[in-house]
Parts: C-alpha cells; sequence; structure tokens
C-alpha cells in the first residue's frame, strides 16, 4: 500500500494532529515518529517521489516541495530513520553526506519546537530556509 504525498504547507498540521493522539492516548510504546529532510535533485524529483511513495509504509507521509521531500515515519528513531535517508540515497545516488533528521520526543516536545528545531537543522545543513511554523 502506498504512502501519503502532501505539500510543505502541511506539515504544520499534521505533527499537530499526531503529537495530541499521543498525548491524548498516553501511548509511551509507538510515541516515537521521526522527519527526515531530504534534498532531490530537481530534474528526477518526481521519479523519486513516485518510486518512494510505492514502497514507503502506508502509514508514511511524503512531504514535498519543488526540489525536496520531509519523509514522515510514525515508530521510527533517529536509528531507524537515518538507515531510511541512507537507503534512498544510496538507491538513487544521491552524493549527500549531510542529514536532517529529528526525532519525537527527542529533537522537540511539541510541535512549534520540533519543527524550529528541524528548520534549523537543514539550514545548518543545507543552507535552504524552511519555515514550516508560518505555513500554516
Amino acid at each position: 500500500m502506498a504512502c501519503i504525498e502532501l505539500d510543505f504547507k502541511d506539515i504544520f498540521p499534521i505533527i499537530k494532529h499526531h503529537i495530541a493522539l499521543i498525548e491524548r492516548y498516553e501511548d509511551k510504546y509507538h510515541r516515537d515518529f521521526s522527519l527526515i529532510f531530504l534534498k532531490l535533485n530537481k530534474n528526477h524529483s518526481e521519479d523519486i517521489i513516485k518510486t518512494l511513495s510505492g514502497i514507503l509504509r502506508s502509514s508514511d507521509i511524503i512531504f514535498k516541495s519543488k526540489k525536496n521531500i520531509v519523509i514522515f515515519s510514525p515508530g521510527a528513531d533517529w536509528n531507524i530513520a537515518y538507515d531510511i535517508a541512507q537507503g534512498i540515497k544510496e538507491f538513487y545516488g544521491i552524493d549527500d553526506k549531510k542529514d536532517a533528521i529529528v526525532t519525537f520526543p527527542d529533537d522537540g516536545s511539541n510541535t512549534i519546537l520540533l519543527l524550529e528545531n528541524f528548520s534549523q537543522l537543514i539550514h545548518k545543513n543545507y543552507d535552504i530556509m524552511v519555515n514550516f511554523i508560518n505555513s500554516r
């Protein structure tokens, strides 16, 4: 089953909703989730997104912009998210030594902190300004 594809502007409400569900049901065992940023080659981004949407889990979400994607992966801690990112980079020949991965609750205990930390990490590693908070 394919994962969902959404625009970058949809990240804030989705993450806010997911964290609210975690808090409401106090689900300690399914609490972790990761956000993985991938910088793609503009010429191949649609092909990569199409393929990824078919192989990622139905619970995963690909948030896309013109040439970058964020993968929301429920249940994935940092190590799993790192393996996902490295596997995608290796398979598609993306020569990128940098990573931009954040996990909940380790990198932010609420939606705003998590997405601010994610934006700062993307800026630090890729010199790309992304404001997930004001895109809502």
